[in-house]
């Protein structure tokens, strides 16, 4: 793999998982480690510090090429764009990624919702039009739909990706009790 692998999505969307998912087919991933695993995320973050001060220095990147890194929407519009991705956009939807975040945070927001929406669809919009314009190729892959047809999702993963992996060792990363914070219809 000549390129970085991009995971990117609103925090709470799944972006974590996703990494774990990655990891288990045998991609190398760029994290730090620093954000340690908590009850909001058991399995750990995946997360690394450098992309917090991406907008000013995005050099960590160069490190990135033939690796999987994560990086929250709308961060990804400060990408080296000298460099080639593939990009996996997690998508969930808004009132699940908010409650989530409610609930992580321990602070109930429920009066802000409405804003909060409003600057994440922004987020979501903004950062998949640029991926669109800048021509980088992009999968969208929906939370829901990936714990709930786990085998079909990862078929999808694997042929966008490109890649001969273990799916039933990536299928294994998926716990669906980790699915919390689900819209009640679901």
């Amino acid at each position: 793999m000549k390129e970085i692998l991009l995971v990117t999505g609103l925090p709470r969307s799944g972006t974590s998982l996703m990494m774990q998912i990655l990891d288990k087919a045998g991609i190398e991933v760029l994290s730090d480690g620093k954000r340690e695993s908590d009850i909001s995320n058991p399995e750990g973050y995946y997360e690394l510090e450098a992309v917090k001060k991406i907008v000013t220095n995005n050099s960590f990147l160069k490190e990135a090429v033939g690796k999987a890194v994560k990086i929250v929407a709308p961060l990804p519009l400060f990408i080296d764009q000298t460099l080639s991705y593939k990009v996996i956009f997690m998508k969930r939807s808004i009132d699940e990624v908010l409650k989530s975040q409610e609930i992580m945070l321990n602070k109930d927001q429920q009066s802000e919702r409405e804003k909060f929406a409003t600057i994440f669809s922004s987020h979501i919009d903004k950062t998949q039009r640029f991926f669109t314009d800048k021509k980088i190729p992009f999968i969208e892959m929906n939370y829901a739909q990936l714990i709930q047809n786990p085998e079909e999702e990862i078929a999808r993963l694997v042929d966008f990706l490109e890649i001969d992996a273990n799916k039933e060792l990536m299928l294994s990363a998926i716990k669906p009790e980790l699915y919390r914070n689900r819209n009640e219809s679901k």
